[in-house]
């Protein structure tokens, strides 16, 4: 039996996928309704298929051009959603290396000194917050700041989260207070209240806070503890600094 089409012609000959002519068969399906157009040629492009009668007499070669074409034409890159991992700013945010570097401590400040976990005893125990080390600092007196350092490498209008973990290892007698800058501009403080932290060993505390960068280049990024002026003792912990 043979059945004649007006509107339609199938396609009897095998698929073959053609290069990119951009013809009158281009052209007509071009011209054509384009979520149509576009819906027969991502069929055709897969597999032999009917053709509507407007472009059925251009034949599969020139069908299979046609639709090339138009799908070079139709398509567009999806920029990526994934948002770019995060890098750390901060270099021995964790005190790991066993010294300070590339942390500065300046002058007029307490005592600095990077303390292992095995140093820990009974009468006086004390913990890192994560690996083996941390950075142990004193109250250096009459309100005196005692300050880590070190350069960050920042970009204009981006924003910047900070955070660190600290640890009251010897009770002060009045208020302290750990503070975060950038380029001495604050942006993060924690208050440690007198017969605050203790434990055995000592739990830790969070300093979090987060800034967008006025100009690119190099800042300064401090950390700094100091207790009021009537306050006599304290000892904390400080570990794994970071800036992302």
């Amino acid at each position: 039996m043979f059945i004649c089409s007006a509107t339609l012609f199938l396609l009897a000959v095998p698929f073959v996928t053609g290069n990119c002519h951009a013809d009158n068969c281009y052209r007509a399906i071009k011209s054509y309704q384009t979520a149509t157009a576009t819906e027969f040629c991502s069929e055709y492009l897969d597999h032999a298929t009917v053709a509507p009668s407007q472009f059925a007499s251009c034949g599969p070669s020139r069908l299979s051009s046609a639709c090339s074409c138009l799908a070079s034409s139709t398509s567009t890159s999806v920029p990526s959603t994934t948002p770019p991992t995060p890098i750390e700013l901060i270099s021995n945010g964790g005190f790991e290396s066993g010294n300070t570097s590339p942390w500065v401590v300046a002058p007029g400040s307490g005592y600095v000194r990077i303390t292992d976990n095995e140093e820990s005893t009974v009468n006086f125990p004390f913990e890192a917050h994560s690996g083996d080390k941390f950075a142990q600092i004193g109250n250096s007196g009459d309100e005196n700041p005692t300050t880590l350092s070190q350069p960050v490498s920042l970009t204009s209008g981006i924003k910047y989260s900070f955070k660190a973990f600290y640890s009251v290892l010897d009770l002060p007698l009045s208020s302290c207070y750990l503070q975060a800058s950038i380029d001495a501009n604050p942006f993060a403080l924690a208050t440690i209240y007198s017969g605050a932290g203790g434990g055995n060993p000592p739990r830790y505390y969070l300093l979090s806070g987060s800034f967008t960068a006025s100009t690119t280049g190099i800042s300064n990024l401090s950390v700094a503890l100091w207790c009021d002026f009537s306050s006599i003792g304290g000892v904390f912990g400080l570990d794994d600094v970071s800036l992302l």
